[in-house]
């Protein structure tokens, strides 16, 4: 299985343009200083924050035009579906990905619409109700998984490299009680478990939340806490 790795930060402004919302409204997607983004110190990055992106990005006859959509999505890797990961935000930026965990966590996004939990594929009309975020579920395919995989491995071979005393792996939904199912049940076993616990020697802390956090649940982790 080859995967592929594209790293496009060297294209990346300094700070990037803000993300336009769905509501029309601009939002900026890294925090700045004096008009420039804030460079974390390596030492304080101790962990990976997971998510899905509750999206498939559209097929596109133009996949160059397809990656760099990746500049434009706040996350330290993004890594699709089809064998690529792609890079477009220097580690050491401070990203807005995951909210309390923007300070202390390398993001990663995982391409797909995952549900929460693996009897309820439903599509909910509230996402802290139900378990899918808008529209049917996305298959969570062996590619799919190798290629979440590579990312989370390098995102954490190269913060090592920088010095960063990587220990653990959190889920967005750890610190955003609005988004339950992120990254989703799947995730948490194939990638998280099975791989950075597993192989990675990384950790979970299943019981740690952070502001309307929620707990990883029974559902998703062995040691998992609480209710979805």
């Amino acid at each position: 299985m080859t995967l592929k790795h594209i790293d496009l930060c060297a294209e990346q402004k300094n700070p990037p343009p803000p993300k336009t919302m769905a509501n029309g409204k601009p939002a900026n997607i890294v925090k700045t200083a004096r008009g420039k983004v804030i460079v974390r110190d390596p030492k304080i990055v101790t962990g990976i924050g997971i998510h899905q992106t509750a999206c498939v990005f559209g097929p596109s006859n133009d996949i160059n035009r397809r990656n760099r959509r990746a500049l434009n999505v706040p996350c330290h890797a993004l890594a699709f579906r089809d064998g690529t990961f792609v890079t477009a935000f220097p580690l050491p930026w401070y990203v807005y990905h995951g909210n309390a965990l923007n300070e202390f966590t390398y993001g990663l996004e995982c391409e797909g619409k995952y549900p929460g939990l693996p009897d309820d594929p439903t599509t909910p009309k509230r996402e802290d109700e139900q378990s899918t975020w808008g529209g049917g579920a996305t298959p969570l395919d062996d590619l799919a998984i190798e290629t979440f995989r590579a990312a989370l491995k390098y995102l954490y071979e190269e913060g090592l490299k920088l010095g960063s005393p990587l220990q653990y792996v959190w889920a967005h939904r750890q610190s955003n009680g609005q988004k339950p199912s992120d990254p989703g049940y799947g995730i948490w076993k194939h990638v998280v478990l099975d791989y950075a616990v597993a192989q990675l020697g990384l950790k979970t802390q299943p019981e740690k939340v952070w502001r309307d956090g929620k707990t990883v649940p029974p559902q998703w982790d062995p040691k998992g806490v609480g209710k979805y």
